[in-house]
C-alpha cells in the first residue's frame, strides 16, 4: 500500500464527512460502519468508516477512518479520525 496515498484517500473521506449536515453525522453513528472498494494507484483499499457518539462535555461524534491494503506479506491498516462537534454545542474552555 502507498502510505501517503492511502492517507490522502483518508483526509478526504474525513472531510466529506466534516461536511455533513449535523442530523446525517447523527443517522450514521447509529447505522453501525460501512465500508467500500477504492482503486489507488492502481492498488485496491478497503475503506472502513465508523461514526461514534463522541465523550465530551458537547455534542460529538467521531468519525473514524480505517484502509486496509497491500503491503509485502501482510494486509496494512492506517487509521485517522476526527470528532466533530454540534454547533450549537461547543462550549468556550475553562
Amino acid at each position: 500500500m502507498k502510505r501517503g496515498s492511502a492517507y490522502a484517500v483518508l483526509a478526504r473521506e474525513l472531510e466529506a464527512f466534516r461536511l455533513l449536515p449535523w442530523s446525517t453525522l447523527a443517522a450514521h453513528a447509529s447505522a453501525g460502519p460501512t465500508s467500500k472498494t477504492v482503486e489507488v494507484e492502481g492498488e485496491e483499499l478497503q475503506i472502513e468508516i465508523q461514526v461514534i457518539e463522541a465523550a465530551t462535555r458537547q455534542q460529538a461524534v467521531t468519525v473514524i477512518a480505517v484502509a486496509f491494503g497491500p503491503s509485502h506479506l501482510q494486509m496494512e491498516r492506517l487509521e485517522e479520525r476526527v470528532t466533530i462537534a454540534k454547533h450549537d454545542t461547543i462550549h468556550a474552555p475553562r
